[in-house]
């Protein structure tokens, strides 16, 4: 009777509305736990992405672990790719307020208003898949950076909407600060729906590519092979 009562109570929708808000608060603390160095902020930002995903996607329901193995796993790369972002961004960032404002009174022509957001691209063009790639393949730091600019420019469409995700979650977050407890991991899945689709349409494109190559190779075998009959045949 007891074991029938728990597996009533433990099937219930109460229950597992209950453990879903419990797994989202957890994983979302850790990430805002591991965010407080600042230097972390890509380690931890990897780490979220890969809890969402083998918690959801692989349905690994071991969320501290999962979130720990990452952080671990990805630190070194996470931290210097967050640095980078972090000296590039504050080196834009002090050419736009120097445009926009003058040092002093020096003021600069207002062409270069414009001309000082273009250094922004980089940042706003590769940043939506940096992490989610570091999180779910090994391709160094620069191949890395690299991938997601591309991803990020053959999927304009996924690219602005992760833009539109992340920013409304910021909102959110700052407007009523204890949504962050839940907002990380709920912002993370609906980005991950995103960067999956396009992970799974660039590896079909990359085994095409393959495919064709080896296919060539066969073709270049064979018509070598045919040479070299054609060469026996007028020796004889």
């Amino acid at each position: 009777m007891a074991n029938k009562s728990l597996d009533r109570v433990t099937n219930s929708w109460l229950y597992r509305l209950c453990k879903t808000v419990g797994d989202v608060v957890i994983i979302s603390a850790l990430f805002l736990l591991f965010c407080l160095p600042v230097v972390t902020i890509g380690a931890s930002v990897t780490a979220l992405y890969y809890t969402v995903y083998q918690k959801y996607y692989k349905k690994h329901d071991e969320i501290s672990k999962d979130f720990m193995h990452s952080l671990k796993d990805n630190l070194k790369e996470g931290i210097i790719i967050n640095l980078i972002y972090l000296i590039f961004g504050g080196v834009v960032g002090f050419n736009i307020y120097f445009a926009f404002s003058g040092l002093g009174n020096i003021k600069l022509p207002e062409w270069y208003t414009i001309v000082s957001l273009v250094p922004l691209l980089p940042i706003i063009f590769s940043l939506p898949f940096v992490y989610p790639l570091l999180a779910r393949f090994r391709n160094g730091i620069r191949a890395t950076i690299k991938n997601s600019f591309t991803l990020c420019m053959i999927n304009f469409p996924k690219f602005l909407l992760i833009w539109l995700i992340v920013i409304v979650a910021l909102a959110v977050s700052i407007v009523f600060p204890p949504a962050a407890l839940v907002i990380p991991a709920g912002a993370m899945y609906l980005c991950q729906m995103i960067t999956e689709k396009a992970f799974a349409q660039a590896i079909e494109v990359e085994k095409a590519r393959d495919n064709t190559d080896d296919e060539e190779d066969i073709e270049e075998d064979s018509a070598n092979d045919e040479n070299n009959d054609d060469e026996v045949n007028e020796d004889e």
